[in-house]
């Protein structure tokens, strides 16, 4: 906003204006006033002197208009009707001076007229004679005169008494509104003292609180339908995700209560129900498993660490999804060796690391392929022929699936984003999440055979860990 369009210039600018024209006006009042007064002191100084020379007999003579008018400091005349005159100033009436003292004469007696020059006035001593004094105009004390500059002095104290007024009473409340106004829907907001006022900035401030009540209701309301929405979604995966292994350990408790061991081909053999058995187990994990990251992400909770090896959780996990790889014909090559020790839940690295194998198996599930995991603890050499360890611990998962779209590099953390048919979107985030939870990080990017995966882990600098890093 221009400085020359806020409020303070709009109501400064009249104001200075205003202040300017009083001013003005004061001194030209004055200046009047002095005026007057001066020409009432003149009219009573030629009264008192016609009186005196009336009560003194004094003559109208030349001597004596003389003597006065040393006594006065003015021109002094004496005028007997149809008479010059006295003294005889017929040498000075072809001048401007003159002609004017001259058209004083003939003016009305008791009134003070200003001429060329000067000032004139005629007051009778009888009927006769009339007394003329003719004075030269006397200074106007104008701006420097005492009183001016009081009155001034005074018309200025109460202009900025009256800016001072304008500016705490409607400025100042005004520019704190316009400031609070960008924050108005800030929680915190706290009160408005404005708001008690009677008047139009009170009526202002009210209906900002009322605003900012409404928005924050608002607010509430939306976070509210949010969360039953995002409820909703997350029951709606949850169950369709559950759906399929409950099936499968129906169907296989179904067969052992029925004393079928399996469904058998030509070639196979009874094994007295253990496959139904591992199987029933395998689709339990998987239901515990989603049962676990549900319960993450609806109450995160900060890692219970202790030392352990990433190595064994890996055999865990692909122990776990062994079946779902084969069915789906993935390969898997696990190039992890264990004696490498990180600081890590190892319930919940694991669950992060059975989501990215469940992803790999799943995204190469049409055609087959090879899902290779290989870990290293950051080993590097230097320029000068040495072996370095970052405090590190990288864990890659590269398949030969589709790899990741340009969408997916970039939200792949997004909670509920996914690509995949059925996907809910949680998988991924809740193992960016676990990793972030223990220091780490999750990279994912393509290669020329597909995706990759990467983790880093921090390695564990307890000394006494009973899991050592047997390289370094």
């Amino acid at each position: 906003m221009s400085t020359h369009s806020s409020l303070s210039w709009r109501l400064g600018l009249p104001f200075l204006a205003f202040v300017a024209a009083g001013s003005s006006a004061l001194v030209a009042w004055l200046q009047f006033e002095e005026t007057r007064e001066s020409q009432t002191a003149f009219l009573q100084t030629a009264r008192a002197n016609a009186q005196f020379i009336r009560s003194q007999r004094l003559p109208a003579t030349e001597r004596t208009a003389s003597a006065l008018g040393e006594v006065l400091g003015m021109e002094v005349y004496f005028q007997r009707a149809g008479r010059e005159p006295v003294p005889d100033f017929t040498g000075r009436i072809a001048t401007d001076a003159g002609k004017a003292l001259a058209k004083a004469m003939s003016r009305h007696a008791g009134n003070v007229h200003a001429m060329s020059g000067g000032e004139s006035v005629r007051v009778p001593i009888d009927d006769q004679t009339s007394l003329l004094l003719f004075r030269a105009a006397p200074a106007a004390g104008g701006l420097w005169g005492f009183r001016t500059l009081a009155v001034l002095g005074a018309f200025w104290a109460l202009s900025l008494a009256l800016a001072w007024a304008l500016a705490s009473g409607i400025v100042r409340p005004l520019r704190t509104l316009a400031q609070r106004l960008p924050r108005i829907a800030d929680e915190n907001a706290g009160p408005i003292p404005e708001a008690r006022r009677t008047d139009e900035i009170g009526q202002l401030a009210r209906a900002y609180q009322q605003t900012h009540a409404q928005l924050a209701a608002e607010r509430r309301a939306r976070e509210q339908a949010e969360r039953l929405a995002t409820l909703g979604r997350m029951a709606t995966g949850l169950a369709h995700e559950i759906n399929n292994p409950v099936a499968a350990i129906k169907l296989h408790a179904q067969l052992l209560e029925a004393g079928t061991t399996g469904i058998h081909t030509a070639a196979s053999h009874d094994d007295g129900g253990m496959d139904s058995l591992a199987i029933i187990l395998a689709e339990n994990a998987k239901i515990e498993a989603l049962v676990n990251q549900w319960m993450f992400l609806a109450r995160p909770q900060p890692p219970q660490t202790s030392p352990c090896d990433p190595a064994e959780l890996i055999a865990t996990a692909l122990r776990i999804h062994a079946p779902a790889a084969e069915h789906a014909r993935v390969r898997i090559v696990n190039e992890t060796s264990s004696g490498h020790s990180i600081a890590a839940d190892a319930r919940r690295l694991g669950q992060a690391i059975g989501n990215v194998i469940i992803n790999a198996i799943q995204a190469m599930s049409a055609r087959g392929g090879t899902l290779r995991i290989a870990g290293n603890d950051g080993c590097r050499m230097t320029d000068d022929g040495r072996a370095a360890h970052d405090e590190t611990f990288v864990i890659h998962f590269h398949d030969t699936g589709p790899g990741f779209s340009a969408a997916a590099l970039t939200r792949h953390a997004e909670l509920f984003f996914s690509e995949k048919e059925g996907g809910m979107g949680i998988g991924l985030n809740v193992t960016a999440e676990i990793l972030r939870a223990h220091g780490g990080e999750l990279r994912v990017a393509n290669s020329a055979e597909g995706a990759v995966v990467t983790f880093v882990l921090p390695i564990a600098g307890d000394p006494k860990s009973e899991i050592r890093n047997q390289k370094s």
